[in-house]
């Protein structure tokens, strides 16, 4: 980059969190969550302040971000914007990508600096009648000047034309130029090759319904529940299969709600000479949902790159209105943040480059349980605008 905002965007965290913590005991500040966290694996107590960082009168969902940069998907719009990270207003937007453009971007992720992928879910899932999806996976490269301003340019597509497809619910990009995809209709993970190659990882033998993978498949019922006083049921009144994904220490980490958890298996099974269904064997469960909780879903899973004695699994909880971080030792999940407002079915995360001990989770949330597009309990649209993307900052 010809110019960078780094040090300016450390200090104005440093700065903001200094604000927060100087007024936490003062009693709650409108738009602003506090949360103590509970204990770190060593012993030393954690603290998290979540705010309003920026507000869309147009339903958002995907986030992802680099030291100047942050970039917010807008499905319904068919486009993928791109904010300051130090004042949360528009500098430019994604090209969209030939002939016609974004259908649904709604998962984004960061490459690395100046470095940004976009999934394209190709369409709204369908199960009745079953209709497959065309999904495409978009990467960037792109600048911010101040004084020249943003620029972006498409570098490389990876099409899923041709691969029996139910709806993309995440990707992870990994370290040797691969991506794992997960299907959470079809109950699949697949492995796209640095030459664009798509190969089943773990996929099912067939998707007859006897041979689908219980802990990625889908249920084909779901119990009515409260959603931030509505009620709700997931499109088609089940619950999706295999949502979002992680990786770690040569580890991929998934979440089933149909199988009440997060689950595990090793990176290194995905090259193994087994057909892709004997894969199953290697999936281990990591830590169960709690036995009180009727439905949960996890949205959107990170681990922190930017602290490596942050061992946590953070992760979206939308039905709880919040966000929490799973400890992948024992299980214990603790409440990150929590505010009907500022995490209104929240669905995307994403922590940013920081420097220092201050580390910084932008959240995106999208309000599905107000809107039949992805609640079958209600019959109306009820947005309550502004959509809001939150910023949490988490202290050691």
């Amino acid at each position: 980059m010809r110019h960078s905002n780094s040090l300016f965007a450390t200090m104005l965290v440093a700065c903001s969190l200094s604000w927060a913590l100087g007024n936490a005991s003062g009693g709650s500040t409108p738009g602003f969550s506090n949360t103590i966290e509970g204990f770190a694996p060593f012993g030393v107590a954690k603290r998290s302040i979540s705010f309003d960082y920026a507000n869309f009168n147009v339903p958002i969902a995907g986030v992802a971000g680099g030291t100047d940069v942050v970039f917010l998907g807008q499905p319904l719009n068919g486009a993928v914007i791109a904010l300051s990270r130090l004042t949360g207003k528009q500098i430019g937007e994604l090209p969209p990508p030939p002939p016609h453009g974004f259908m649904l971007p709604f998962i984004i992720h960061s490459l690395g600096q100046g470095k940004v992928a976009v999934l394209d879910a190709g369409g709204l899932p369908q199960l009745n009648p079953f209709v497959p999806t065309s999904p495409s996976i978009y990467e960037y490269v792109y600048d911010f000047d101040p004084n020249q301003g943003f620029s972006a340019k498409l570098v490389r597509t990876v099409s899923f034309a041709g691969v029996l497809i139910g709806f993309v619910e995440d990707f992870v990009h990994l370290d040797d130029g691969r991506y794992l995809v997960s299907d959470a209709v079809l109950g699949s993970i697949w492995v796209v090759q640095p030459d664009g190659t798509i190969i089943p990882g773990i996929v099912p033998k067939s998707f007859d319904p006897e041979d689908l993978i219980p802990t990625l498949a889908f249920c084909p019922t779901m119990p009515e529940i409260t959603v931030n006083g509505y009620p709700f049921l997931f499109t088609g009144s089940t619950l999706p299969g295999v949502s979002p994904l992680a990786v770690r220490d040569n580890t991929v980490y998934f979440y089933s709600p149909c199988a009440r958890g997060i689950y595990a298996f090793p990176l290194a099974v995905l090259s193994d000479c087994r057909p892709a269904y004997q894969r199953t064997a290697s999936i281990y469960p990591v830590a169960p949902t709690p036995a009180d909780v009727k439905v949960e879903e996890l949205l959107d899973f990170s681990f922190n790159p930017y602290n490596p004695f942050d061992r946590y699994l953070y992760a979206a909880d939308p039905l709880q209105l919040r966000v929490i971080r799973i400890s992948l030792t024992n299980g214990i999940r603790q409440v990150v943040a929590e505010d009907p407002r500022l995490f209104d079915f929240p669905s995307s995360l994403g922590f940013l480059p920081t420097i220092g001990p201050v580390s910084e989770l932008v959240v995106v949330s999208n309000q599905q349980e107000r809107t039949p597009l992805t609640n079958d309990a209600v019959s109306l649209t009820t947005f309550n605008l502004p959509f809001i993307v939150a910023k949490i900052l988490i202290t050691p």
